[in-house]
């Protein structure tokens, strides 16, 4: 078998492959201690691999990172173990009131049964969040201020696992973390829910491989990082108003919706030249701007002592 067959067959293999894993992992320790003293430990294994194919699979024209790399450490600290606590604190009263107060709670907090078989709840939580997850995305793009927010994400110019999460707080939770409280709170079988989740996020964070993985026809079904490198392009693609290839999870999406975007030449997907801000602003390093910029605090801020905004 010849190098770019081989390398062809293993990036085919790559994405389930992280399925099979990190799905068993979780069934095998169900009930077990480890997320009580390693919170998120899932996330943290799937960095740690991502990051161990991005040197496996070298991309030529891979950019360096690492002046941001601190930015991008407590990107992934505030969002994965903060972000999450703070909107579920915040959602959960108004998702709790709601269905009392209106609808008899005859649809939220029932009972695993009531919703179905576990075959059938699976492919169900994973259709309804990839499509939310999707039109959700493409809205960060075409409404002003939820651009404000999400712009911050497309500042970056390579993709990295380390930069998956770097976004801002408020865009983070719109986009990842309110489907998943609402959709928790109905009352589905929790290994349903489990299996669902891991995949979504399985295939949002490989997205942002920086590797050289070659999918094949799996770009048409899933959000691969050749798909995703087209997203974060410096230049929109004729054709597209703001963006393309919106899904998080799952491409198909973006098939239906006319968004899909991956040229091809010689039999072989064509990637952008360039990775960055459509509007060519500079990879922001400082993450206390990400954070109060968008909402109008970090000058104040600033003012008050703080290190001063660069010009």
């Amino acid at each position: 078998m010849t190098a770019k067959r081989l390398a062809i067959f293993s990036g085919l293999l790559m994405l389930p492959v992280l399925y099979v894993v990190f799905i068993s992992l979780h069934v095998m320790t169900q009930g077990d201690t480890i997320e009580r003293w390693l919170p998120k430990w899932d996330r943290l294994l799937l960095l740690v691999a991502i990051l161990g194919l991005e040197r496996l699979y070298t991309y030529r024209y891979a950019g360096s990172q690492r002046y941001v790399l601190t930015r991008d450490v407590i990107s992934n600290i505030v969002n994965l173990y903060i972000t999450g606590a703070v909107a579920a604190f915040i959602l959960l009263p108004i998702l709790s009131y709601i269905p009392e107060h209106y609808l008899g709670r005859k649809f939220f907090f029932a009972s695993p049964d009531q919703l179905g078989p576990f075959w059938l709840q699976v492919p169900f939580l994973l259709v309804t969040v990839s499509f939310f997850r999707y039109w959700m995305h493409r809205w960060q793009h075409s409404n002003e201020f939820l651009w404000s927010l999400h712009s911050y994400h497309h500042r970056v110019t390579d993709l990295r696992a380390t930069n998956a999460e770097v976004s801002n707080p408020i865009d983070f939770a719109f986009r990842n973390i309110v489907v998943f409280v609402a959709l928790g709170v109905i009352g589905f079988n929790p290994f349903a829910a489990l299996v669902a989740f891991s995949i979504t996020n399985i295939t949002a964070v490989f997205s942002h491989c920086g590797g050289d993985v070659r999918a094949g026809f799996l770009n048409y079904l899933f959000v691969t990082p050749e798909v995703h490198r087209w997203h974060h392009s410096a230049e929109t693609p004729a054709g597209h108003k703001y963006s393309c290839n919106y899904g998080v999870e799952f491409s198909f999406w973006d098939v239906i919706f006319g968004t899909y975007h991956l040229p091809q030449k010689d039999g072989e997907s064509v990637q952008p030249e360039r990775i960055g801000h459509p509007g060519g602003l500079a990879d922001e390093g400082n993450y206390l701007k990400i954070l109060l910029e968008p909402i109008g605090l970090y000058r104040p801020w600033a003012k008050r002592g703080g290190p001063q905004p660069a010009e």
